[in-house]
């Protein structure tokens, strides 16, 4: 199993980031890898997607399921393909600057020989997806914040 943990400090509200993050449809704007994604059932307390996460041409057909742990404190990711499985908890707390969102993935490579010769390799190339999930959610965050207090009221 493959564990991963990255903190980011956000200079927005944690009701904006969780907002943000709890979109399903904004992962494809944070995460280069993710396509197709598509909600297919709204739960009383998440959803359930599908979509596409692609590892150096190749592509992984993933059912994700989101789930709020707690509204603005915690959000929990589980995901299931052939090639991988695992799950992202993210946590959410506030700073004087704004929130803090921690970020765990802990995910688990497939058995066959094709996974078991990627896995190094599929290991350093998620762990640099992840990094930059959590950098374009603080951009495009703080860009949001930042355009919503320039707009006149």
């Amino acid at each position: 199993m493959t564990t991963f943990e990255h903190t980011i400090e956000i200079a927005a509200p944690v009701e904006h980031v969780f907002a943000f993050d709890s979109t399903p449809e904004n992962w494809s704007r944070t995460m280069a890898s993710l396509r197709d994604l598509e909600v297919v059932e709204e739960t009383d307390h998440g959803a359930r997607m599908t979509g596409t996460y692609g590892v150096f041409g190749i592509a992984m057909e993933m059912d994700m399921e989101m789930t709020v742990v707690e509204p603005n404190e915690e959000l929990l990711v589980t995901i299931e393909s052939d090639e991988m499985s695992g799950e992202i908890r993210n946590r959410y707390s506030g700073t004087d600057a704004g929130t803090r969102l921690s970020h765990r993935a802990t995910y688990e490579m497939g058995d066959s020989l094709l996974d078991r010769i990627l896995k190094p390799v599929a290991s350093r190339y998620n762990e640099r997806q992840l990094e930059n999930h959590l950098r374009n959610t603080k951009d495009l965050v703080e860009a949001e914040v930042a355009a919503e207090s320039a707009a006149p009221a």
